[in-house]
């Protein structure tokens, strides 16, 4: 049985953990780093944690266990300092994405990982979800003919996490191209099977913002009960987790809350993408219209849906997914999966290299938002 260890162990971690156990994976949480361990604590003692060390600090454990993998799922901006780490030790890595927040990180992981990309499985569950490997089947058939444009959209209806709690602070998180468009520039690239190789973007802030004190916090805001987006109002309006209880409406919220982003290829397709966090309920989408010469096929995550509209032929042909998903679309499983087989020497779906290429396009995007114009993406 194989020994992994854990580097920061909050609501991500124990989210894998689920998608671990729901596929039984094969091996035992030897060690958990983590100084503020509250996710930690909630964890039965099963085979997977009954003999768990615990320790504050990352460099302990990984002196002072016989590890078989590590997984890391610290805060954003940690990760490339833990996975360089990592990759010093020559384990093999289940890494969170994104796997950086700022151009110095993609040059110091791009540097530390280079010659073991292979030895890193990157976060990204959406690529193995059932529904992008169905739509990758119909790409690769030439249905399609030529790819010359798609069309993404991320429309988010639980958008309020990312006001509410630590995800608020663009320095944590390096913005939110960096926290939800690396997934989808990741599984488009996956489908086109190219990178993009410039950027222009805009941003907006129109509806997470306001005139209430900094530091101010849902349950000390007399208006807390008629608030859309408080806590109260996350709870018991919208039946959904609470994931903390900062005023979305203050002087100090941070993050825009729509952006949208061209990119183009080198053979001239064209990708747009936009993303908002204003939605909610069933007015959540996100998906993508891939139009060919031959062909367009369009799908979208929470409905289940794929379409393929045939030019040369009075045909269209829907494909309904009729099996409930569990987080991430069923990706999350898939990724479970995946990293036992990183863990028995095979190479993963997602490596260290597609981790960087997702960064340094939503990095690239950040950079064009702020620059007014279209950039260039540095790999």
């Amino acid at each position: 049985m194989k020994r992994i260890g854990f580097i920061g162990y909050g609501l991500r971690s124990a989210t894998m953990m689920r998608a671990f156990r729901a596929v039984e994976a094969d091996f035992t949480v030897a060690a958990a780093a983590d100084p503020s361990p509250a996710y930690l604590d909630k964890e039965p003692a099963d085979a997977y944690f009954s003999h768990t060390h615990r320790y504050a600090d990352a460099g302990e454990m990984l002196d002072g266990e016989a590890l078989d993998g590590v997984f890391i799922g610290t805060r954003c901006g940690l990760h490339t300092q833990y996975a360089c780490q990592v990759l010093a030790a020559g384990l093999p890595l289940f890494l969170e994405k994104p796997v950086c927040i700022s151009w110095e990180q993609y040059r110091q992981l791009k540097a530390a990982g280079a010659g073991r990309e292979h030895t890193v499985l990157v976060s990204f569950p959406l690529r193995l979800s059932p529904i992008v490997r169905r739509c990758r089947q119909i790409v690769a058939s030439g249905a399609l003919g030529q790819l010359t444009m798609v069309q993404a959209v991320n429309n988010v209806p639980y958008g309020s996490v990312y006001y509410h709690s630590w995800y608020r602070d663009p320095a944590l998180t390096g913005g939110l191209f960096l926290q939800k468009a690396t997934h989808d520039i990741d599984y488009i690239c996956c489908l086109t099977g190219q990178h993009p190789v410039s950027v222009a973007a805009k941003t907006n802030k129109m509806y997470y913002k306001g005139s209430q004190p900094a530091g101010l916090s849902c349950p000390a805001c007399p208006r807390r009960r008629t608030c859309p987006e408080s806590d109260y109002s996350v709870r018991t309006r919208f039946k959904e987790d609470v994931q903390g209880t900062g005023c979305c409406f203050a002087a100090d919220t941070g993050n825009e809350d729509g952006a949208c982003a061209v990119f183009t290829c080198a053979d001239g397709l064209l990708i747009s993408y936009s993303q908002s966090f204003v939605v909610k309920k069933n007015a959540g989408r996100r998906g993508a219209r891939l139009i060919g010469t031959e062909g367009a096929l369009e799908f979208d995550f929470y409905t289940g849906q794929i379409r393929i509209d045939d030019y040369r032929s009075p045909r269209t042909v829907t494909e309904q997914y009729t099996e409930p998903f569990t987080q991430h679309f069923g990706g999350d499983e898939a990724l479970a999966r995946a990293f036992e087989e990183l863990l028995a020497g095979r190479r993963p779906g997602a490596d260290l290299s597609d981790g960087l290429a997702s960064a340094a396009a939503c990095l690239a995007a950040r950079d064009a938002a702020a620059a007014g114009h279209f950039v260039d993406i540095a790999y």
